[in-house]
Formats: structure tokens, C-alpha cells, sequence
């Protein structure tokens, strides 16, 4: 039988209240809190776990950044296309009125102006600026202006680039938010030159050169209306892919709550358990420890 000695009966009965007083304290601080892990030490796994699913969260926030900036620009875009179409069918209803036998030289040199205003218009459209970037300048969005005319007013020339901005919106999953502007305007046709011809035949009062620019201008507003449809279809890709990061992120809220959030009903049951404990143990403490003859010698 092993020998118990009265220091040791102390020190054992003040431990263990001791331990019971820490996890009080333990519970008192999950329900002034509202978490049941406060620090990583409370439980390791599910410290690890809600870090695992915190980090997934911000990932999840970043990409619905980088969605929601992206349909901003690629709105921003669809918006130029659909005035850039709009100038295409104003520019060939011109060309049309001036192929036309019953206009006169004057009549002619009037539409001119008209197309040489679209001219100016399309240039500026081209050269739409969103949150400080070109939207058609490939991904030299910040440089010079992607499209200038020529002093004689000649041509336009293009500085842009033919490169895709590629943006990230999920775990190796990118998509391009960008129209890089040789593509739209030269690519097909060369839409600035095809204005520039119209404006000259029409200044030229040439009837027959006028007529040929109606079907170049009709291939370009094709182009155009299929580069926005293409355009649509990524975004409707981009609105999907934020519904299923939204529907994700709020998934991982629960799983973030289910490691970290205490359960107050069980949370103040162990509580009163534990205030129960700690009352018991004291009560035999103050049996148990009594004082003997050497406290008083001491």
C-alpha cells in the first residue's frame, strides 16, 4: 500500500480545484467572448482547421474582387461596343443616302461632315478610359492613348497591343476582361480607313466608291456585334462563377463558426457543472486540509 503523507493530500485537493478554477475561467471567457477557440493552444485541430478555412475565405474574397472589377470593365466595354455598332449603322444609313443618284455634290459634301463628326466620335469611343485604363489597348491600358489620327486626318494609327488581360477569378481559372482594339478595328476590316474613305468619296461627290464602302461597313458592324456577343459570354461566365464564390464563401462562414463559435446553452451547462465541481472541492478542502501541530510550531 503506498504511503500518502498529509503534504501530499494538500498539495493534490489545491491541483485539482485548482484545475477547476482554469476551466471556469475557461468557460467564463467562451461566453464573454462568444468563442470556444481563443487562442491556438485551446484546441489545435480546430485552430488548424479555421485557419485552413479562413485562408479559403480569403482567397474567395479576393476573387470576387477581382469578378466584381472585371464586370465593371467588361460593362464599361459592352457599353462602348454598343455606341461603336450604333455609329456603324449611322455611317452606312450616309453611305446609303449618298450611293443614292438623286444627291447632288452639295448634298454629298454635307454627309461628309457628318461622317467626318462619326470619325472624330469612333476615335473617341475607341480611346474610352475606365478607372484610368484603356479598354481597348490590349494591356497597355495605362499609356499613351491607343488610337490617334493623323495630322492630315488621313488615318488612325494603333499603339495598343493584341494581348489578353487576363484576370484570375478562381483556383487556376482566368478569363480575359479585355477587347484589344486591332482586333475590333482592323482586324476584320480596317474600320477607321473605311470611315476615311466614306468621308472622301462623299467629299469627292464619287457615287460609285460610295457604294462599295456599304458592304465594308456592314462587315465591320458583324465584327462588332460578334465581339460583343463573345463579350456577353464572359460576362455571364463572370455573374457565375460570383454566385457559386458567394454560395461558397457563405459555407465557409459555417464551417469558420462551427470551429471557433461556442455553443452558449452547452457552454453554460458546463459552467454551472464546473461551479458545482469547484464548490465540492472546496467544501472537502476545508476538511481535508486541517491544520496540525507544526503549522502552529512554523
Amino acid at each position: 500500500m503506498d504511503r500518502i503523507t498529509l503534504v501530499g493530500l494538500n498539495t493534490s485537493v489545491i491541483n485539482n480545484n485548482q484545475k477547476t478554477l482554469a476551466r471556469l475561467a475557461t468557460y467564463q471567457e467562451q461566453l464573454s467572448t462568444g468563442k470556444k477557440l481563443n487562442r491556438i493552444s485551446d484546441d489545435v485541430v480546430a485552430a488548424r482547421q479555421s485557419l485552413r478555412y479562413r485562408a479559403d475565405e480569403n482567397a474567395s474574397g479576393k476573387y470576387l474582387d477581382n469578378i466584381d472589377k472585371s464586370l465593371a470593365f467588361m460593362g464599361a466595354t459592352d457599353t462602348a461596343l454598343t455606341e461603336i455598332t450604333e455609329l456603324f449603322d449611322q455611317a452606312k444609313s450616309i453611305a446609303v443616302q449618298g450611293a443614292n443618284g438623286s444627291q447632288d455634290a452639295a448634298s454629298r459634301y454635307a454627309l461628309s461632315q457628318a461622317v467626318d463628326s462619326y470619325l472624330t466620335r469612333l476615335v473617341d469611343v475607341a480611346n474610352t478610359v475606365h478607372d484610368g485604363r484603356f479598354i481597348f489597348g490590349g494591356t497597355a491600358t495605362t499609356a499613351e492613348k491607343p488610337f490617334a489620327v493623323a495630322d492630315d486626318g488621313s488615318r488612325v494609327d494603333y499603339s495598343g497591343n493584341l494581348d489578353a488581360f487576363q484576370v484570375e477569378v478562381g483556383p487556376n481559372s482566368t478569363v480575359a476582361v479585355n477587347q484589344d482594339g486591332y482586333g475590333l478595328f482592323k482586324e476584320e476590316v480596317d474600320v477607321f480607313d473605311a470611315m476615311v474613305q466614306l468621308r472622301d468619296a462623299l467629299r469627292d461627290n464619287d457615287a460609285g466608291q460610295i457604294a462599295e464602302l456599304i458592304d465594308t461597313i456592314d462587315v465591320a458592324q458583324r465584327h462588332a456585334n460578334n465581339l460583343q456577343g463573345a463579350m456577353g459570354g464572359r460576362i455571364q461566365r463572370l455573374e457565375l462563377s460570383r454566385t457559386q464564390l458567394e454560395a461558397g464563401q457563405i459555407y465557409q462562414k459555417e464551417l469558420i463558426s462551427q470551429a471557433e463559435d461556442a455553443d452558449f446553452t452547452e457552454t453554460i451547462a458546463n459552467l454551472q457543472l464546473t461551479q458545482v465541481a469547484l464548490e465540492a472541492g472546496l467544501q472537502s478542502a476545508a476538511r481535508t486540509i486541517t491544520p496540525s501541530l507544526l503549522d502552529f510550531l512554523r
